[in-house]
């Protein structure tokens, strides 16, 4: 297993991929101070950096769950005295605001999927109607050929009977 370096825990926490590696290592980083900083201001602090924060994870590819390894790892840094006075609850709400960007590219992909499920039931009814036209303008010109066939058997027969007589 791989463990991240001055990361707690013995989870794995971030992928072989060095750049990737730096960048999640980074962000960790980020986050932690983010945190150190919203408890320091106290309960007025603004969770903008959350937010912020949120955006990055989504745009370098992190999911809900590495989030909250970042978000593991960032607790077990903090003094434990820090639980009182509802740190803990400032806590929850930054890793909540960290997570909005998250989930909302969750949902539009969920959403993106379904229309894409949706298209490719329509494609396969309209391909079905277009076969079944097919087969029937086939049908139409067989059955126009043989009666084409039939009116110049008969205009030979007419044209025969016409010289006989």
């Amino acid at each position: 297993m791989d463990h991240t370096p001055g990361m707690a825990g013995s989870t794995p926490l971030l992928p072989l991929y060095q750049p990737m590696k730096r960048t999640w290592i980074r962000f960790s980083q980020r986050y932690q101070a983010a945190l150190r900083q919203l408890l320091k201001q106290g309960p007025d602090a603004s969770l903008h950096p959350a937010q912020d924060l949120g955006r990055r994870a989504s745009a370098i590819g992190m999911l809900t769950l590495d989030v909250a390894r970042v978000h593991d790892e960032a607790l077990v840094t903090l003094d434990p005295s820090s639980t009182r006075d509802g740190m803990m609850k400032r806590t929850e709400a930054f890793f909540a605001e960290t997570i909005t960007p998250l989930e909302r590219t969750h949902q539009a992909a969920r959403k993106a999927k379904a229309q894409v499920r949706q298209l490719k039931q329509t494609l396969r009814e309209r391909t079905m109607e277009l076969a079944a036209s097919r087969r029937n303008l086939q049908q139409g010109i067989v059955r126009r050929k043989g009666v084409e066939a039939a009116l110049e058997q008969n205009a030979e027969h007419d044209g025969k009977l016409l010289d006989e007589s």
